[in-house]
């Protein structure tokens, strides 16, 4: 049975989802020592923390948000109206969910010195750590041909890596938070690729077993 092996996948993710976000946040024995360590960095390094700031920029809604529609509108454009809707479908449900498990989980957001970045919702999952997992993983596998998909699939994997872990090196979450945004974009990521091969195989004449 072909959905085995997307449960098999998809239970480790859920597990460390889970985890995340019951046992991170302000208590964290975790958490605490790789929070407070980034603040002494941050004061030692301004010039690398204001380019840290530009930086993670590449995971807000201002930035993902266009690329997003400007991706999918170029996909419609050329006659991959499937891929668009999936690339949107993806992106726009994932956002929501994430923004639903912050009102769920009500973590508090760490609060040791003034926030270098703007900050307007709770702490778990990393917004810009999941929105940016969504967004760069669904535009390597939907928009991407196959031929260039495993170095999108690098670069797309290197931007969520490292834009979610300027998150607590700017203080603006937990570790935690990060993991439990990556696990959860890694996740949904996969849930629409699977439904996506899935119905391509269905419409082909094949139905899966």
């Amino acid at each position: 049975m072909k959905t085995l092996p997307a449960l098999a996948g998809a239970l480790p993710l859920l597990l460390v989802l889970a985890l995340a976000g019951a046992l991170g946040g302000p208590h964290s024995t975790f958490d605490l020592p790789v929070i407070t360590g980034y603040s002494s960095w941050r004061i030692a390094h301004p010039q690398l923390t204001q380019a840290l700031i530009w930086y993670t920029q590449l995971g807000g809604s201002f930035f993902l948000v266009p690329l997003a529609l400007v991706v999918a509108g170029l996909l419609w454009w050329r006659g991959r109206r499937r891929s668009a809707l999936l690339l949107l479908g993806t992106t726009w449900t994932g956002r929501a969910l994430i923004e639903l498990i912050k009102l769920l989980i009500d973590r508090p957001r760490p609060a040791f010195d003034p926030y270098p970045v703007f900050v307007s919702s709770k702490s778990f999952p990393s917004g810009h750590a999941g929105n940016s997992t969504l967004t760069y993983l669904a535009i390597a596998l939907f928009a991407v041909p196959e031929r260039w998909r495993p170095q999108a699939l690098a670069v797309a994997v290197l931007l969520a890596g490292t834009i979610g872990w300027s998150r607590p090196m700017l203080g603006v979450h937990w570790p935690t938070d990060v993991m439990g945004g990556w696990t959860f974009g890694l996740l949904w990521v996969g849930l629409w690729w699977w439904f996506s091969r899935r119905g391509e195989t269905t419409a082909s004449g094949y139905s899966p077993a």
